[in-house]
């Protein structure tokens, strides 16, 4: 199978620490923050009376708020260096038309649109796409609060949930009950979001050095064996059905 080539730009020169700019955020701030949320809410359990009974439910609603503006900040983070790569790419390939503003007006499925016409390959065929959709839907909620995202994630990731009683269960609570007020993120789900990003960008950087002609002796080895070893390799366009 032949792997998938594009026209590589300076665009995806730039992108070489995306991945390892998220996962520091998440390693060394977020994970500190919530740890340090965790610890005064146990604190004031421990403190127990009456006072402690009104405070730890606070703390806990505070713990929710900052998972939820976290999710935010991935996505904010995730959104705006794909939109960076896709103007990047658009200056450098198509000099002569006025894609880079209407890809800072572009939304989620703007940018998918722009992102295939500039690479040649679709978005949803990484693995990672069906992560970093729900991450996209994640952020508008966050955002913008109920509405249509928020419907989506009632249906797709219910873990966000966890508290609702169980007998509020039904399919016509779910739409009472499940709001964005009421949603608490995993600190796992947070990790899987920044696996995504990192994943995808560790794909686009598999392509760019497939995409490297010529290729030194150095190279087509690391290639040869990453080949491998990788869980994806795109193929041709035309070839998909291989």
């Amino acid at each position: 199978m032949e792997p998938f080539r594009w026209r590589n730009c300076y665009a995806d020169v730039q992108t070489y620490r995306h991945g390892r700019t998220i996962q520091t955020y998440f390693d060394d701030v977020i994970i500190p923050a919530l740890d340090t949320l965790d610890r005064k809410a146990e604190e004031l359990e421990q403190r127990g009376g009456a006072w402690a009974a009104f405070a730890k439910p606070d703390m806990q609603d505070v713990i929710r708020e900052t998972k939820l503006a976290f999710s935010l900040a991935i996505q904010s983070i995730w959104e705006r260096q794909l939109r960076a790569y896709i103007i990047g790419c658009a200056r450098e390939l198509y000099p002569a038309e006025d894609f880079p503003a209407r890809i800072e007006r572009a939304d989620w499925e703007g940018l998918q649109k722009y992102f295939a016409k500039l690479r040649g390959i679709e978005l949803r065929d990484f693995p990672s796409f069906v992560i970093l959709d729900i991450l996209q839907h994640l952020g508008n909620a966050a955002r913008h609060g109920d509405g249509r995202s928020a419907g989506r994630l009632v249906e797709q990731c219910p873990d966000f949930w966890r508290f609702v009683p169980q007998m509020q269960l039904e399919q016509t609570a779910a739409a009472i009950y499940r709001t964005v007020a009421t949603m608490d993120v995993p600190v796992q789900r947070l990790a899987i979001f920044v696996g995504a990003v990192s994943e995808f960008w560790e794909d686009t950087c598999y392509i760019y050095n497939e995409s490297i002609e010529p290729k030194d002796l150095n190279l087509e080895a690391r290639l040869a064996r990453e080949r491998l070893e990788r869980k994806w390799i795109p193929k041709t366009p035309g070839r998909r059905g291989e």
